[in-house]
């Protein structure tokens, strides 16, 4: 309960700065000038989804090489949406809040991430490269037997866009490194064929390359 309620109190902290930036709209000059906009996102991914981790048994735990290969996989069938509101261009660049939804699907495990958090996006002519940072919960289902877990995921990242027209941008490249903790992680017996229940503490790495598209909707 307590990381949690850090988790929501550094949002809260994160939205706060944004709005107070907002406040001082008129008086930091802007860069070309322009106003405040929304944007959908849609993207595929690929993901490592740190199946290692839960690999991690107490010494002398033997696993096959096929359970080593599968957690070690760039997963292939990922993807997500998202949506962020930017604020006018400024003087430090343009800033924003966003959401985004990804879903990530392997025979290793299935993570899903519900995510919140501040943006700050620039211009170089066509090219329009942001970073961001997110928070917020994440779920996982280990592959094979449907174990469940889930997380306050922490969220760093940044990625390029090419301003195609005025409606539509390109994302050429997008890349995100997660921090999962799931705490001290009990995985049942036969989790592995023969292993009987272990309990351990479990975090989790994952980090993805986004390629997509954004639309401006106002």
């Amino acid at each position: 309960m307590r990381f949690l309620t850090r988790s929501v109190a550094c949002a809260i902290i994160a939205a706060g700065a944004l709005l107070a930036a907002t406040s001082e709209a008129q008086v930091v000059p802007a860069i070309k000038g322009g106003g405040s906009q929304i944007n959908v996102l849609g993207f595929y991914t690929l993901m490592n989804p740190d199946g290692s981790a839960g690999l991690n048994y107490p010494p002398g735990t033997t696993f096959s090489s096929s359970k080593k290969d599968q957690a070690a996989k760039w997963n292939m069938l990922s993807g997500g949406v998202g949506a962020d509101f930017r604020l006018g261009r400024f003087i430090f660049g343009q800033p924003a809040l966003a959401v985004r939804y990804t879903l990530s699907s392997s025979n290793t495990a299935k993570e899903t991430t519900y995510l919140f958090g501040p943006e700050l996006h620039y211009e170089f002519g066509k090219l329009r490269p942001y970073g961001d940072f997110y928070i917020g919960p994440g779920d996982i289902t280990w592959g094979g037997n449907g174990f469940k877990d889930n997380s306050i995921v922490y969220d760093f990242g940044g990625g390029l866009d090419y301003h195609l027209n005025h409606l539509v941008n390109i994302r050429l490249a997008d890349f995100q490194y997660q921090l999962w903790n799931l705490g001290t992680h009990t995985y049942p017996a036969n989790f592995l064929p023969g292993v009987p229940e272990v309990s351990f503490p479990t975090k989790l790495r994952p980090y993805t390359l986004n390629f997509g598209l954004t639309f401006r909707v106002w």
